[in-house]
């Protein structure tokens, strides 16, 4: 067997990031790819986060795998100075998955924890100079503007396509928070008129730990409750320790772990 990259490009991927094994007859039997994200935000501790995936037969998963990790080291040079970790995605149920990650060292301690939040009884006080607004999609340069805010506020899973899909929903609101005239968070909830999801929230790195992300999701939560909302759910990282400050100042329950993260230090 052997690896190659593709000879076209991968969902957007660079080709160099991407990896297909072959057998000897030339027969694909299996494919991954990494995927380098900078998230200083929601990962202050380690900023470099690359996530890859594999898709194979048995027989193929330690070269693929080898391959895989050479990659994200290469790729992890990008910031030499910055803590980094390789990641991937599991159900809790695979087993078998699970014991081949462990084998080959990675850690099963992050998670996506899906919680509910508490809805508040009110809006909550004004904040010096702060104004919470809705933001309009109403065309698509509003539509592409949100996902580069979303991207560079390490929201990058959230797509025009996914979005355009949320708008569907029963509730579905963007607010944005102003400090003076610059916008330096939004929030996104959708979902259903009884049972909504807290979709995304971030604020701009300059303006973190100021309380504005606290302040704009009680507002948020405030209003759909107002609307008649009466769960609103969200999935945090349970290794990302301002989601979870966040989340618990709702009081977050939780109500199952979705995903597991198993990782790697690099």
């Amino acid at each position: 067997m052997q690896v190659t990259h593709p000879q076209e490009p991968f969902m957007n991927l660079p080709q160099e990031d991407v990896f297909v094994v072959v057998n000897e007859y030339g027969v694909q039997q299996g494919y991954g790819y990494v995927m380098y994200q900078f998230q200083p935000s929601v990962y202050p501790d380690k900023p470099v986060n690359i996530f890859f995936t594999m898709d194979c037969a048995p027989e193929a998963e330690y070269l693929l795998f080898g391959a895989l990790v050479a990659r994200a080291r290469q790729l992890r040079e990008q910031n030499p100075g910055v803590a980094a970790r390789l990641y991937t995605s599991v159900t809790p149920g695979d087993a078998r998955k699970i014991s081949f990650l462990e084998h080959n060292g990675l850690t099963m301690g992050n998670t996506e924890d899906l919680v509910k939040l508490h809805i508040p009884a009110d809006l909550g006080a004004e904040l010096f100079n702060c104004s919470i607004i809705p933001l309009p999609l109403n065309t698509q340069q509003e539509m592409n503007s949100l996902v580069d805010r979303l991207r560079l506020g390490g929201l990058g899973h959230i797509t025009a396509q996914h979005l355009q899909g949320l708008q569907m929903s029963p509730v579905f609101h963007v607010w944005g928070i102003l400090y003076g005239q610059s916008l330096v968070g939004e929030c996104i909830i959708a979902g259903r008129s009884d049972a909504a999801e807290l979709v995304g929230i971030y604020t701009v790195p300059e303006f973190q730990q100021r309380g504005l992300a606290k302040h704009l999701l009680r507002r948020a939560l405030g209003i759909v409750g107002q609307e008649g909302v009466s769960e609103v759910r969200a999935r945090i990282m349970s290794a990302s320790q301002p989601q979870v400050r966040l989340v618990r100042s709702f009081g977050a329950e939780l109500v199952e772990q979705t995903l597991m993260f198993p990782s790697l230090d690099l």
